[in-house]
């Protein structure tokens, strides 16, 4: 059986994530959200994971540089 996926993050957040550039936050986005909605997480800890993934994301792609 497969895994549903996440619902897609509204439109304008998606536009505004493009606009300031945070490409691995907006990709991890939508999974972190359901999870963050189902578990009933801090809003805090919801902004620490996406950021934790964008500085993930940018720390791997500088190495492969």
């Amino acid at each position: 059986m497969a895994t549903p996926s996440a619902p897609p993050i509204p439109d304008e957040l998606d536009r505004l994530l493009r606009r300031m550039r945070l490409p691995y936050l907006r990709k991890a986005a939508p999974d972190v959200l359901a999870t963050a909605r189902a578990q009933r997480w801090d809003p805090a800890e919801v902004l620490k994971v996406l950021i934790t993934e964008e500085v993930v994301g940018r720390d791997a792609a500088t190495r492969r540089l």
